[in-house]
């Protein structure tokens, strides 16, 4: 009586308008939440019969997952999932929808979250407060759509114990049938459009495929490609400051940053104070770098800017960003000053000006004390500076100076000559 029913709709309902199918694949992330709240606001918005999830992902952010599955519940449209694969995150999007139906070897479940420690790539458990969030999230839909909540709230803590399925210490994974015989999933069936039909859905459907932009954003805020923009952007402006007036150094940079914040604004994850956070932060270490060298209060609170705006960017991914980027950047720092310096590209950039003479005898240096000269090089800052017909090298107290500024000399510790702007 059933499949006769589900024939019937069928039919009914093929002068109906299509069903809409959404693709929930690969990793899940923001700008993947972002497709699926656009796409069902389409499929509102232009009268579609109903919308299938088409489900094969092996998981990721909870918190793209929860917009996820918040915006399938409040969907006025029949929702139907269809899964391949619906491990962890992916087990969240497919309890919120109305039907389920397991394609052949699908599995749906082990949805205990997790954090990866980057360099060493361990996995582990996340902390009980997680757990304990994420269960409540899985009994709640599971509560809305008359599933089973015991089971539900098995795939994400371990130490819900399911005799006969689980004992403690691992999550809940269900094999199709399985999924079927426990009322986790309303069916199995051989393909999708097998599915439509069980289901009793307008089999002429319409595949929406993520856009550019959405394309663009996954590619951008994909955690490698995130730190690498963030650690080669930061390496431009630090080689900038070193050798200013190239602008080869920050052009690259700011192009770097561009495309990294890009990414973040075009998956809704970073706006205007996100930025304002990361560059305020590069502000206070370049301060703390070249005009009151030490570690104070500016640089103490310049990495913890920087750091609150990669957490509100990437969230779950921040540690994961955070740390590829310090690799990186480290990396980076270690290569330009140990190879670059050798090749010809970079001659523009090493200091060409040099004492030619050994180093006269201190009681001839303390002569200079007091004495007025020309700043030969970029004093940055120690560097060249010319007194008279004498060139020496000379160190400044910790601030910048520019070449061709007029400097005294204030103090002559041995070998080091300190000196100071002249005031005009």
């Amino acid at each position: 009586m059933k499949r006769l029913l589900s024939v019937l709709m069928v039919t009914l309902g093929l002068g109906l308008a299509k069903t809409y199918v959404i693709p929930i694949e690969g990793a899940i992330d923001l700008p993947l939440a972002t497709f699926l709240e656009q796409s069902l606001d389409r499929a509102e918005r232009e009268g579609a019969s109903g919308v299938v999830l088409y489900v094969d992902t092996p998981g990721g952010r909870v918190d793209a997952a929860m917009r996820m599955s918040d915006r399938i519940l409040a969907s006025p449209l029949p929702t139907f999932a269809v899964v391949q694969n619906a491990f962890s995150a992916g087990a969240l999007i497919s309890l919120s929808a109305q039907q389920i139906a397991m394609l052949p070897g699908s599995e749906i479940g082990a949805a205990l979250p997790i954090q990866v420690t980057p360099v060493t790539n361990t996995v582990s458990a996340t902390d009980r407060k997680v757990i304990s969030a994420l269960r409540g999230k899985f009994r709640a839909v599971a509560e809305a759509r008359g599933r089973p909540v015991n089971l539900a709230e098995a795939m994400v803590d371990p130490e819900v114990s399911v005799p006969g399925l689980k004992t403690k210490d691992e999550p809940l994974t269900l094999s199709a049938q399985k999924a079927v015989e426990l009322k986790v999933a309303d069916f199995q069936a051989a393909s999708l459009q097998d599915a439509l039909t069980k289901a009793g859905f307008n089999p002429q459907t319409e595949r929406l495929e993520p856009g550019t932009r959405v394309q663009a954003a996954r590619f951008l805020t994909a955690p490698t490609v995130a730190a690498i923009l963030l650690a080669v952007g930061v390496l431009g402006l630090v080689l900038e400051f070193f050798t200013p007036g190239t602008f080869i150094p920050a052009t690259v940079g700011i192009i770097a940053l561009g495309l990294y914040f890009t990414g973040s604004v075009l998956a809704g994850s970073s706006g205007v104070v996100e930025v304002l956070l990361f560059f305020g932060g590069l502000l206070l270490l370049a301060f703390e770098l070249f005009i009151a060298p030490g570690f104070g209060l500016p640089g103490v609170i310049g990495i913890g800017l920087l750091m609150a705006s990669v957490y509100l960017t990437f969230g779950s991914d921040s540690l994961t960003v955070g740390a590829y980027s310090i690799v990186i950047l480290g990396l980076g720092l270690f290569l330009i000053f140990r190879f670059v310096p050798r090749t010809r590209v970079a001659k523009a950039f090493v200091l060409e000006s040099s004492i030619d003479q050994t180093a006269p005898p201190r009681n001839e240096l303390e002569a200079l004390v007091g004495a007025i000269g020309v700043a030969l090089t970029d004093l940055r800052p120690a560097g060249v500076a010319q007194f008279g017909e004498r060139r020496v090298d000379v160190v400044t107290s910790g601030e910048f100076i520019v070449r061709g500024s007029s400097i005294r000399v204030v103090q002559v510790e041995g070998p080091r000559v300190v000196v100071r702007v002249l005031e005009s």
